[in-house]
């Protein structure tokens, strides 16, 4: 498995704090401790969101742009194909993510989830914006604690609970000039992941 939707107020948060300590007008390097928090909502999210509304369940592309309230993160198994903003939407990219769980039989202690998830996440992404590179952070969760709603994504009873690690590699990137911009990802020998997100008044 791999990336994420957000549906709390609470992931809103933690990423908005991430964003606001940028220090570039388009993308900044996320502080290490708040790159791991969002993350940790980012695998909270997709892992307790029912296949129907998830893009890594039966959702599809239809649910791969998750709306945060002023931020988007387009997130699918195989990278979202586009997404359409408003003027002002900040942009949260996960360049690649692995994440460990009980549910899938990765191990039953932090320890061995933590090594599954470091184990899986190849080596750092790297991400362009409209041709040119932004800052990529390294991220890991703590262990999530996790249960799991009907329709979930193992197939499993509604309210069963588990523990789950994510490991990897985040890019905040601020509201962009409206017209179409082309976000392009690279990890290692995996195929391209491109997603166009088109800035439109109105939207």
């Amino acid at each position: 498995m791999s990336r994420v939707r957000l549906v709390t107020i609470v992931v809103s948060a933690l990423l908005a704090t991430v964003f606001s300590a940028g220090a570039g007008p388009t993308a900044s390097a996320a502080p290490q401790a708040q790159a791991n928090d969002a993350l940790a909502a980012l695998w909270t999210s997709v892992l307790e969101t029912p296949s129907a509304q998830n893009s890594f369940g039966d959702g599809g592309q239809e649910y791969a742009c998750w709306d945060l309230g002023g931020i988007v993160a387009p997130f699918h198994p195989v990278g979202a194909e586009s997404c359409t903003v408003k003027p002002g939407t900040k942009i949260f990219i996960v360049g690649y993510s692995y994440e460990c769980s009980t549910f899938e039989g990765n191990g039953s202690t932090e320890a061995e989830l933590r090594a599954c998830a470091r184990e899986n996440s190849p080596t750092e992404s790297v991400v362009r914006l409209d041709g040119e590179p932004v800052p990529v952070t390294e991220a890991e969760t703590p262990l999530l604690p996790i249960t799991l709603p009907s329709d979930n994504l193992f197939g499993m009873p509604a309210g069963t609970t588990g523990l789950s690690v994510g490991h990897g590699w985040v890019a905040p990137l601020h509201p962009l000039t409206p017209g179409t911009h082309t976000i392009v990802i690279s990890t290692g020998a995996l195929p391209l992941v491109t997603t166009q997100i088109i800035v439109e008044p109105g939207s």
